[in-house]
């Protein structure tokens, strides 16, 4: 099997920003005698030199994509012939920037940029043709440096910019890229920084909510009611919540917030919302409870203190559904007796095992959290960069969507992204799918 790759790494940190320049080119041709589950180079081969020629006076009206830059290593890759290596000159080539906060001041934002960088790198790799040119910059997790990057990018010729990933970023990043014409598929959750040429390749919980309200309501819920954070994960849950519950013609009875993580916050609000549905039962002279559903949009510890409050305050999980977001989905909320029968909402995690298996094999660790979504943003910027460039917005709003580790994903005009998420029940300590992730999306309306 022979498997080649080119990747061009500019891990860049601009001079006019006084930061130091790393670049690491690589181009490798390799050949194995037995299967191996990550084409990727074995042996290298020396790469013929090109016949000398002499290059083509520039047209008058060109940009210099090295303007402004003096280091001689980083204006080089820069102003090559669109990101062309010279011994891919003549291929069908896709050239992407992915954006990413290697020198961040925050030491997680710098593990999850490496991390998300070997994935893209792992997406390389893995490709059957050798027809992606990648360039990854630094944005040091700033607006400025976003915006730097992002323009670095553009001069050098890229057809998709990948990333970045915080919400004030993409912004700086997507006007340069808008004036461009060039497609942004950036890793944020704030659905704010959507739409206009801008897709987000993420979680956002507003699609998780969605998910599991349609669900709960398709099972005959009517009547809902919350209990959570006042934090800006709760209050973007709440309103996603409110609008699912009344899309399903349901109805929310009862809307209780704490602030804290702390149970002795927790229990007022809960006492209360208990209170209203014990007097809705003594009082109804029928069967239908005050609510039949109750979104407690927490994890960890926290979700371990609140869910047990329920039952305590008479709010039996055997007749109400306990509902959650992906948060749930860690190994800790199966050993808490309360959430057993809850419900919520993820991707699908056979598929993404199997992006996890490849990164392990390849690098010897577990990904990071957002691994993922760099290794699916190679494939798909791959797909919307491969034609014209006045077709890329379609390519990337093509109803059919996409799918990756991460399951399928799709968008509309407005760069949100819609998920074919699976529905997961707590069932005797175990995460069972209840309601498979669909493989294919329905296509335009």
């Amino acid at each position: 099997m022979t498997g080649k790759f080119t990747f061009e790494q500019a891990g860049t940190k601009l001079k006019w920003l006084s930061l130091t320049v790393a670049i690491v080119a690589l181009s490798a041709c390799a050949t194995t005698t037995g299967p191996s589950p990550i084409p990727g180079p074995i042996a290298e081969t020396p790469t013929p030199t090109p016949e000398p020629v002499t290059p083509e006076a520039p047209e008058p009206e060109t940009p210099d994509p090295g303007a402004g830059i003096t280091d001689p290593i980083i204006k080089d890759v820069l102003t090559r012939d669109g990101l062309t290596p010279p011994h891919m000159k003549g291929r069908d080539l896709k050239r992407m920037a992915i954006l990413l906060p290697f020198s961040s001041s925050s030491s997680r934002l710098r593990a999850e940029a490496a991390s998300m960088l070997k994935a893209a790198e792992l997406a390389v790799f893995n490709r059957d043709e050798a027809d992606v040119v990648l360039i990854a910059l630094d944005t040091g997790g700033t607006d400025g440096g976003a915006s730097s990057a992002a323009d670095a990018a553009l001069k050098s010729g890229v057809d998709v910019i990948l990333g970045p990933v915080l919400s004030r970023s993409v912004s700086g990043a997507a006007k340069r890229a808008k004036r461009k014409g060039v497609p942004v598929i950036a890793f944020s959750t704030d659905q704010s920084v959507a739409g206009d040429g801008t897709y987000l390749l993420s979680f956002p919980p507003e699609a998780e909510v969605k998910r599991i309200v349609d669900y709960a309501a398709s099972s005959g819920a009517e009547r809902f009611a919350f209990l959570g954070p006042q934090s800006e994960y709760g209050r973007r849950v709440l309103s996603a919540y409110q609008a699912g519950v009344k899309a399903n013609g349901g109805e929310l009875r009862g809307n209780e917030t704490y602030d804290g993580d702390d149970i002795t916050v927790m229990q007022g609000p809960a006492k209360k919302l208990a209170d209203a549905y014990k007097a809705n039962e003594q009082s109804s002279s029928t069967t239908r409870r005050h609510f039949e559903a109750i979104m407690l949009p927490e994890s960890g510890t926290a979700l371990r203190s609140l869910a047990p409050l329920m039952p305590y305050y008479d709010i039996d999980p055997d007749q109400v559904q306990f509902l959650g977001t992906s948060l749930w989905h860690k190994e800790e909320v199966v050993r808490e007796p309360a959430l057993n029968r809850g419900i919520f909402a993820g991707p699908d995690q056979d598929a993404q095992q199997n992006f996890n298996n490849l990164y392990d094999q390849k690098f010897g660790e577990d990904p990071s959290r957002l691994a993922s979504l760099a290794y699916d943003s190679v494939n798909i910027g791959a797909v919307v960069a491969d034609g014209k460039a006045s077709s890329r917005r379609r390519r990337a709003e093509d109803g059919q969507g996409f799918y990756g580790v991460d399951g399928l994903i799709s968008w509309g005009p407005d760069g949100k992204p819609n998920r074919g998420l699976a529905v997961y029940q707590i069932q005797n300590g175990r995460f069972v799918v209840i309601d498979p992730a669909p493989r294919t999306a329905p296509g335009p309306s």
